[in-house]
């Protein structure tokens, strides 16, 4: 078209573009990225694609004044509408293809080793490096190695750690704005660093990965071929993708080798079992690496690459377990909890979580339908994350009205009374996922201040919840029952702080060094049941604000110095 005021984008580039909200009266000669529509009768005025255009807007307001609905844009208030971001839509020319695993040549699979390990060392993944003394620790391959080098031989562990982490964030500032590609080989390595992965080694591993039964989208710019995306899921037995994933090994692809970092198949198997029900010999599916090239990251970038898999993953791998590795935190921890329905930490020895769907089509649902699905279950994560970070705690509907989270001095934050509460009442419930170990101090460094015991072995995790937020106090105003709900155990006046003993639920070897509770009886420091004094074990239990399983425990034990209290 001759008028660029009439051009008209491919839809569906409009509609899986990045966008952002304007207002109406802003968005003449934009792309809209949203359909807007007058009813009656319903005919779009536009659609994803269409340029807005002074006319365009002067239909809505003629309609919106002579009383006809506008779907779409809410005009009696702000008047936002959905707009691709400037320049999105001429940004990138590339091609997005999904691949049979077995089809490609073994050019093409070293092309993808090559991109898996080169982009892994930039940015914004960094795994360029590591120094023996701290191996998990990646280091960008623009960190000043001979500053980093001295400040190992610093004997102030604090100036050692402040020195390190100031260099590591000047080197990752570096990485961000430099074009330079990280180093071939390690020949200019100080003694004691190595690359996180190597060449040969690589190359190795992702032409085994790729001879399992999968699936690889690759993303390319059309003009130069060059290879900018990477998507890889593949299927294989549990333990053969514990053995050759980063699971077993998180130097899997590093020269260096490092038993104490290698994980018991035994430890791994149990966990896996108990979680999901899964055995050695089951076959599921796993994502084995995604990866972008900054200049193409974004969400519509990977949505194009998901949405070109799931539209070729055949049924019978559609219908198996989805078991995958995701980071602790950030965006892509976020997109993978959008997608999956249960997040599970503990199972990997890197303490990093993994997430999981019984059906590999349950996960794939909202890339195979329409886009606003998958926009709305972001949406709700990026809610929930705000949420938290706004009222310090995810809301549940088990969480009782009449209180609220504030900061609490040397305590951190503390749960507050809003209104009079009466005795009896529940405050909040204990809600996550249930973890069992042989002791407290066996789990995750995450869980290991926020799970509470509900057996010998069995702990609930419950991670960002209101629960999760009540301070202990060696003279408590609330209980455990039902092993996870906390309750008062008498009446609450409003402006008052709820608080309970870690020790109603805690029998193992879990140890709070020292209490900051401050009354009169504390007992300096916080440790289990039975290391409570027999006069207040005696009070915990006639007022039945002790777990149930800490009571059946006793009962069993015949514990002379609580036996007749219970």
């Amino acid at each position: 078209m001759n008028n660029p005021e009439l051009e008209i984008v491919e839809s569906w580039n409009a509609f899986s573009a990045p966008t952002e909200q304007i207002t109406l009266s802003e968005a003449v000669g934009r792309v809209a990225a949203s359909t807007i529509r007058q009813y009656p009768p319903g005919i779009p005025e536009i659609i994803p694609g269409m340029r807005y255009t002074p006319q365009i807007l002067n239909n809505l307001e003629t309609a919106h004044k002579s009383g006809i609905e506008i779907i779409g844009v809410n005009m009696s208030g702000k008047r936002n509408v959905e707009v691709v971001e400037t320049g999105q839509q001429e940004r990138h020319n590339l091609d997005i293809k999904t691949f049979d695993a077995k089809e490609l040549s073994d050019l093409v699979i070293n092309e993808i080793a090559d991109f898996f390990r080169l982009g892994f060392s930039g940015a914004p993944y960094f795994h360029f490096a590591f120094h023996e003394s701290d191996p998990l620790q990646s280091l960008p391959h623009t960190l000043d190695y001979a500053a980093y080098t001295v400040s190992l031989g610093l004997s102030d562990s604090e100036k050692r750690k402040t020195c390190q982490e100031t260099l590591r964030e000047i080197g990752y500032q570096k990485a961000m704005s430099t074009q330079s590609a990280p180093g071939e080989n390690s020949t200019n390595l100080p003694k004691g660093f190595h690359l996180w992965t190597d060449k040969e080694i690589c190359r190795k591993q992702i032409r085994d990965r790729i001879s399992d039964e999968g699936y690889v989208t690759l993303v390319r710019d059309v003009k130069t071929d060059k290879l900018l995306g990477l998507l890889h899921a593949r299927m294989g037995s549990l333990e053969r993708l514990f053995q050759s994933e980063e699971w077993s090994d998180p130097l899997l692809f590093s020269q260096y080798q490092n038993r104490a970092l290698r994980d018991n198949p035994e430890r791994f198997f149990k966990k896996v079992d108990y979680h999901f029900g899964l055995k050695p010999y089951d076959q599921l599916m796993t994502i084995s690496a995604q990866i972008l090239h900054p200049d193409i990251q974004g969400g519509d970038i990977f949505y194009k690459m998901m949405r070109s898999m799931a539209e070729e993953v055949r049924p019978e791998h559609a219908a198996l377990p989805l078991l995958s590795e995701i980071p602790p935190h950030g965006t892509a921890h976020t997109l993978n909890t959008a997608l999956n329905d249960r997040l599970v930490f503990g199972v990997l020895k890197n303490d990093h979580p993994v997430v999981f769907c019984s059906q590999m089509s349950q996960a794939l649902f909202l890339i195979t339908r329409p886009k606003s699905y998958w926009n709305s279950a972001l949406r709700q994560q990026i809610k929930k994350a705000r949420e938290y970070r706004t009222k310090y705690y995810e809301t549940l509907p088990t969480d009782n009205e009449n209180v609220s989270v504030r900061p609490n001095g040397q305590m951190g934050l503390g749960v507050f009374a809003t209104g009079n509460i009466p005795g009896n009442s529940r405050i909040a419930i204990f809600t996550g996922e249930k973890y069992q170990s042989e002791t407290a101090l066996g789990l995750p460094e995450i869980m290991r201040d926020h799970a509470i015991q509900i057996g010998q072995k069995e702990y609930v995790f419950g991670y960002k919840g209101l629960a999760h937020r009540l301070c202990h106090s060696c003279n408590p105003n609330c209980g455990i029952r039902n092993l996870t709900e906390i309750f008062t155990i008498r009446d609450v006046l409003a402006g008052e702080e709820l608080t309970w003993d870690y020790r109603c639920s805690e029998n193992s070897n879990w140890v709070l060094e020292n209490c900051l509770c401050a009354c009169e009886r504390c007992t300096g420091k916080v440790a289990n049941f039975e290391s409570l004094p027999p006069e207040i074990k005696a009070e915990y239990l006639s007022k039945s604000m002790v777990s149930e399983w800490i009571v059946q425990t006793l009962s069993e034990n015949q514990d002379p110095s609580t036996s007749s209290a219970v």
